[in-house]
């Protein structure tokens, strides 16, 4: 069965951070002391500024090509509330611009298993599309909604990356102990237990009938949305893979 894991185009990448990070300056203006539903300890405006400082952070290491995690740079100071939209507006056209112009096998610092430029353009896509959900969710100011190819790339750049690989196992050596398969439009993805106990891995395959969207799964993986707004067979393995992750 084909696999359908690959890259996409860097361009596709770099206008879904953009356009994004341009929807969350959006709903933030004249909204920045409302709070964050998943993260409550956050106003709108510390959403912003995170991003921001998220953004400052990739960009000098996509930009100098850091080899050894960044622990002494300089951050910048946080602006005013005025100038906080502004300043991430400027900042992602800042990322945008690196991300475009470098190589993107350079080898960099990451705490993925992929270590180069092109860890950091593709990432990069569900920090600024899941803070957007934040935003529109925390205000009711715009709409949200991505692109489904790139959701599903970001889904598997997800499974890949943050939830269990060699560098950051889950801690439940028991494993998954079992397969769930998630049916998603013109997709399946099918999580099970890998081969490092603790991991898990998955596959991306064609599916042609109706299933979830591609994006809800990705808002699911990060815990914005319940379990019940995921279809998925069966529902027990689907709720224990979620605990799993319950400390990560």
């Amino acid at each position: 069965m084909t696999d359908l894991r690959g890259r996409l185009p860097v361009e596709d990448y770099l206008a879904a951070i953009r356009s994004h990070t341009q929807g969350l300056a959006a709903a933030a203006e004249g909204n920045l002391s409302e709070r964050i539903e998943h993260c409550p300890d956050w106003s709108v405006a510390d959403l912003v500024w995170h991003l921001t400082c998220v953004h400052w952070f990739w960009n000098e290491i996509a930009r100098d090509r850091l080899l050894d995690e960044p622990d002494d740079l300089v951050r910048p100071q946080r602006p005013a509330d005025t100038d906080l939209v502004g300043a991430l507006v400027a900042g992602v056209e800042v990322l945008v611009a690196t991300l475009r112009d470098a190589d993107q096998q350079a080898p960099c610092w990451t705490w993925g298993l992929e270590e180069n430029v092109g860890f950091i353009t593709r990432h990069q896509v569900q920090e600024a599309a899941v803070h957007h959900w934040d935003a529109v969710n925390a205000t009711g100011a715009g709409t949200w909604s991505m692109d489904p190819v790139v959701a599903l790339d970001a889904v598997d750049e997800f499974l890949t990356h943050s939830v269990a690989n060699v560098r950051w196992p889950m801690p439940d050596a028991a494993g998954l102990g079992a397969t769930v398969t998630i049916p998603v439009n013109g997709a399946r993805v099918t999580i099970s237990d890998g081969d490092v106990p603790g991991t898990v891995s998955h596959t991306v395959t064609p599916n042609d009938g109706a299933g979830n969207r591609a994006a809800d799964l990705l808002l699911w993986l990060f815990r914005r949305i319940p379990d019940d707004r995921v279809e998925a067979e069966p529902r027990a393995a689907l709720e224990r893979f979620q605990r799993l992750r319950s400390t990560d």
